[in-house]
Parts: C-alpha cells; sequence; structure tokens
C-alpha cells in the first residue's frame, strides 16, 4: 500500500498534474492487476478527476465500496484514509501533495516494520508455550515406553487423579496466562 502513496508523490514530484497522477497509476495497476484492490481505487479517482470532481471523490466512493473483511483489506481502508487527509491538509496548508504522500509512506512502512517485529518477538514465546502444553504428554509417552506404567499410577490411585487434576489446572493457567501476555504486546502496538 505504501507503494501507492510512493509512487504517487514520484508523479507529482515529476510535474505531474493530479488528473495525470491518477491517471498514470491507473493504467500502471490495472495492467499489473486488473482484479488488484489498488486498480479499483486508482480507477476511481482518476474517474473522479477527470470528471472535475477530485480525487478525493473518487477515494471516498472507494472508501464506501470496499469491504474490509480482511487485515489487507483494512490496510487498503487506512490508506484511504490516510489519502482524503493528505489532500485535506494539503488544500488547507498549502503543503505539498508530494511530500506529505512521501511522508505517509514511510509511517506505513514503519507500521509493517513494527508489526514484523512484533510477530517475530512473539514466536519465542508462542513457541515455548507450545512445547510447554505438550511435554506433559511426552512425559507420560516416555513413560509408558519405559514400562514405568504413569497411565495406571494417574488412573489407579486417588494421589494420580489429584496430580493430574492439579496438573491439568496449572496447565490450563499457564496457557491462559501466556496467551494473555503474548496477546497484550500484540495489542498495545
Amino acid at each position: 500500500m505504501s507503494r501507492l502513496l510512493r509512487q504517487y508523490a514520484a508523479l507529482l514530484q515529476s510535474g505531474r498534474s493530479q488528473p495525470q497522477a491518477w491517471a498514470d497509476l491507473c493504467s500502471h495497476w490495472r495492467s499489473r492487476d486488473p482484479d488488484h484492490p489498488l486498480s479499483r481505487v486508482c480507477e476511481q479517482a482518476s474517474a473522479a478527476e477527470q470528471a472535475g470532481l477530485g480525487a478525493v471523490v473518487g477515494l471516498r466512493r472507494s472508501l464506501q465500496a470496499s469491504s474490509f473483511a480482511t487485515a489487507e483489506a483494512e490496510v487498503l481502508r487506512e490508506v484511504l484514509v490516510r489519502l482524503i487527509g493528505i489532500h485535506a491538509l494539503s488544500q488547507t496548508t498549502g503543503a505539498p501533495l508530494s511530500g506529505l504522500c512521501r511522508k505517509a509512506a514511510g509511517s506505513l512502512e514503519e507500521a509493517a516494520a513494527l508489526h514484523a517485529a512484533i510477530r517475530t518477538a512473539a514466536a519465542g514465546p508462542r513457541l515455548t508455550q507450545f512445547l510447554l502444553t505438550f511435554l506433559p504428554v511426552g512425559g507420560l509417552g516416555m513413560g509408558v515406553l519405559m514400562g514405568a506404567g504413569p497411565l495406571t499410577v494417574l488412573f489407579g490411585t486417588a494421589l494420580g487423579w489429584g496430580s493430574l487434576a492439579s496438573g491439568l489446572t496449572m496447565l490450563s493457567l499457564g496457557r491462559f496466562w501466556s496467551a494473555r501476555l503474548i496477546r497484550s504486546v500484540s495489542r498495545d502496538v
């Protein structure tokens, strides 16, 4: 999505007018993949520019027409909202549209890098959580293979039943706590 912002900024900075830039973007994205969501966004913006309504009208139409069920679609919605805001900011303050688009693209790229770093950092705790969940099952399997009879002890005595109940309780609490910690780190960013 940041590629669209960078392309738009480059076209504007090269001297293209907004209608020319949107027409170029439209033909570029349509040639790559006519069904890509950015193709439709560029078509809407280009059509609105050619009709003399301005790109913001086309961007708003794209925003209203899109369904945002997936994570990629949510990023598209964010880009559309940013583009509308960038146009409004440029019109009110006179700030160059190309510079604002470049800064927004940089912001999107930094956010994507941050989310990737969080996913990478959370991979270790998730793996640890997985291993600690199935470690007792592996221990039982090893006991059975060695002939120690752990299932007989667990299910045949009161102490076994108590150990099983407390172990499952601790396992459930540990999974709940680990999942909550991982979720809190991912959610806050």
